[in-house]
């Protein structure tokens, strides 16, 4: 009997020993960051807006944008009205809130008729999230 006593207590010491490391560890995550439910979004940039594109002579189409918040740099990117909604084709990268775009190469391309141009922040602050793609704004090249 008093064998089993000394098993009980020692399953019970070891029980007890086990639920205080899961409560330190989980206190240290709460400390770190960890907790469930936090709201990160604050580290996302937003995407520009007002953005407007004009249709220029020798087959350029000039951009521009509103400056977003932290933004570092911006990516810049297209599709055709031939391709689905989530292709895009990457253009290039500016730190300027304007970008000059020729699309002299799409000029042997049948049936593109309309440019939809994306815009995606970059952060200029370490730690911060690049936004999402803008909503698309069009042109009608021919």
């Amino acid at each position: 009997m008093k064998k089993n006593t000394q098993v009980w207590i020692c399953s019970l010491g070891i029980l007890t020993l086990t639920a205080v490391i899961v409560l330190i560890i989980a206190c240290d995550l709460n400390n770190l960051g960890y907790k469930k439910g936090v709201d990160t979004s604050q580290y996302y940039c937003k995407p520009p807006t007002g953005i407007n594109a004009t249709l220029q002579s020798n087959n350029r189409i000039h951009l521009t944008w509103s400056a977003a918040p932290n933004a570092g740099q911006y990516e810049i990117s297209y599709r055709t009205n031939l391709q689905i909604i989530d292709a895009r084709t990457n253009i290039g990268t500016t730190t300027n809130t304007s970008y000059e775009y020729s699309y002299s190469s799409l000029n042997n391309t049948p049936g593109v008729e309309i440019l939809y141009f994306y815009i995606k922040t970059h952060p200029s602050i370490s730690g911060y999230i690049a936004s999402g793609w803008s909503n698309p704004v069009s042109v009608n090249i021919r």
